[in-house]
Protein backbone atom coordinates (compact mmCIF):
# COMPACT_ATOMS: atom_id res chain seq x y z
CA UNK A 1 0.00 0.00 0.00
CA UNK A 2 0.91 3.59 -0.75
CA UNK A 3 1.31 6.23 1.63
CA UNK A 4 2.11 10.04 1.27
CA UNK A 5 4.45 11.40 4.15
CA UNK A 6 4.36 15.15 4.86
CA UNK A 7 7.19 16.49 6.92
CA UNK A 8 7.00 20.21 8.36
CA UNK A 9 10.21 21.93 8.56
CA UNK A 10 11.05 21.07 12.16
CA UNK A 11 10.56 17.34 10.95
CA UNK A 12 13.15 17.31 7.96
CA UNK A 13 16.24 17.78 10.22
CA UNK A 14 15.17 14.43 12.33
CA UNK A 15 15.69 11.17 10.63
CA UNK A 16 12.24 9.81 11.26
CA UNK A 17 12.33 7.78 8.15
CA UNK A 18 15.41 6.17 8.92
CA UNK A 19 14.09 5.18 12.26
CA UNK A 20 11.15 4.29 11.76
CA UNK A 21 12.03 1.64 8.77
CA UNK A 22 15.06 0.31 11.57
CA UNK A 23 12.25 0.28 14.93
CA UNK A 24 9.99 -1.58 12.54
CA UNK A 25 12.29 -3.79 10.69
CA UNK A 26 10.65 -3.58 7.41
CA UNK A 27 12.02 -2.42 4.61
CA UNK A 28 10.15 0.68 3.30
CA UNK A 29 10.29 1.68 -1.18
CA UNK A 30 10.60 5.26 -1.66
CA UNK A 31 8.88 5.72 -4.95
CA UNK A 32 9.08 9.88 -4.99
CA UNK A 33 10.33 12.12 -2.57
CA UNK A 34 10.73 16.00 -2.34
CA UNK A 35 12.08 17.02 0.60
CA UNK A 36 13.51 20.62 1.49
CA UNK A 37 14.67 22.40 4.79
CA UNK A 38 11.00 24.34 4.94
CA UNK A 39 9.46 20.62 4.50
CA UNK A 40 8.31 17.78 2.15
CA UNK A 41 6.61 15.02 1.21
CA UNK A 42 8.00 11.41 0.69
CA UNK A 43 5.77 8.99 -1.28
CA UNK A 44 6.96 5.49 0.50
CA UNK A 45 5.32 1.40 -0.73
CA UNK A 46 4.43 -0.23 2.56
CA UNK A 47 3.43 -3.79 3.04
CA UNK A 48 -0.37 -4.23 3.34
CA UNK A 49 0.46 -6.65 6.42
CA UNK A 50 2.25 -4.05 8.47
CA UNK A 51 0.17 -0.95 7.28
CA UNK A 52 -1.36 0.32 10.43
CA UNK A 53 1.64 0.00 12.91
CA UNK A 54 4.28 1.47 10.17
CA UNK A 55 1.70 4.26 9.74
CA UNK A 56 1.39 4.82 13.52
CA UNK A 57 4.70 4.86 14.03
CA UNK A 58 5.44 7.91 11.50
CA UNK A 59 2.26 9.62 13.17
CA UNK A 60 3.64 9.03 16.83
CA UNK A 61 6.77 11.01 15.46
CA UNK A 62 3.81 13.91 13.97
CA UNK A 63 4.55 13.13 10.18
CA UNK A 64 1.20 13.67 8.42
CA UNK A 65 0.20 10.17 6.45
CA UNK A 66 -1.93 10.17 3.32
CA UNK A 67 -2.94 7.01 2.13
CA UNK A 68 -2.10 8.00 -1.22
CA UNK A 69 -4.98 7.62 -4.09
CA UNK A 70 -4.41 5.40 -6.82
CA UNK A 71 -4.88 5.56 -10.63
CA UNK A 72 -8.38 5.15 -12.32
CA UNK A 73 -9.05 4.66 -15.88
CA UNK A 74 -12.77 5.33 -17.01
CA UNK A 75 -12.38 3.01 -20.38
CA UNK A 76 -15.67 5.16 -22.02
CA UNK A 77 -13.97 8.46 -21.91
CA UNK A 78 -10.62 7.24 -22.98
CA UNK A 79 -9.71 8.00 -26.99
CA UNK A 80 -6.52 6.78 -26.68
CA UNK A 81 -5.28 10.38 -28.13
CA UNK A 82 -1.85 9.95 -25.91
CA UNK A 83 -1.11 13.54 -24.44
CA UNK A 84 -0.83 11.68 -21.39
CA UNK A 85 1.88 9.33 -22.60
CA UNK A 86 4.71 11.80 -23.08
CA UNK A 87 3.94 13.14 -19.72
CA UNK A 88 4.64 10.22 -17.45
CA UNK A 89 7.99 10.41 -15.00
CA UNK A 90 8.17 6.33 -14.52
CA UNK A 91 6.49 5.17 -18.02
CA UNK A 92 3.34 3.50 -16.79
CA UNK A 93 1.45 4.87 -20.05
CA UNK A 94 2.58 3.31 -23.25
CA UNK A 95 1.05 2.10 -26.76
CA UNK A 96 -0.03 -0.64 -27.79
CA UNK A 97 0.35 -2.14 -31.45
CA UNK A 98 -3.38 -1.53 -31.85
CA UNK A 99 -2.34 2.30 -30.74
CA UNK A 100 -4.52 1.76 -27.82
CA UNK A 101 -3.22 3.69 -24.41
CA UNK A 102 -2.77 1.09 -21.66
CA UNK A 103 -1.79 1.98 -18.30
CA UNK A 104 0.17 -0.21 -15.20
CA UNK A 105 -1.80 1.28 -12.35
CA UNK A 106 1.25 -0.70 -10.31
CA UNK A 107 3.99 1.53 -11.30
CA UNK A 108 2.00 4.42 -10.84
CA UNK A 109 3.81 6.96 -8.42
CA UNK A 110 0.42 9.54 -8.30
CA UNK A 111 2.19 12.69 -9.71
CA UNK A 112 -1.30 13.89 -11.63
CA UNK A 113 0.89 15.00 -14.67
CA UNK A 114 -1.59 12.44 -17.28
CA UNK A 115 -5.09 13.62 -15.34
CA UNK A 116 -4.07 17.44 -15.68
CA UNK A 117 -3.40 17.01 -19.86
CA UNK A 118 -6.43 13.87 -20.36
CA UNK A 119 -8.70 16.32 -22.78
CA UNK A 120 -11.53 14.13 -21.79
CA UNK A 121 -11.17 13.88 -17.93
CA UNK A 122 -10.78 9.79 -18.08
CA UNK A 123 -8.24 9.41 -15.69
CA UNK A 124 -8.84 10.49 -11.96
CA UNK A 125 -6.86 9.71 -8.53
CA UNK A 126 -9.43 7.89 -6.22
Amino acid sequence: MRALLKFDEEQTSQPITAQVILEQALPINILRADVKPAGGEILVEIPQDRFDEVVKAFQKRGVTVIVEKRLAIDGDKCIHCGACYSLCPVSVIRFEEDYTVTFDEDKCVACGLCIDACPTHALELL
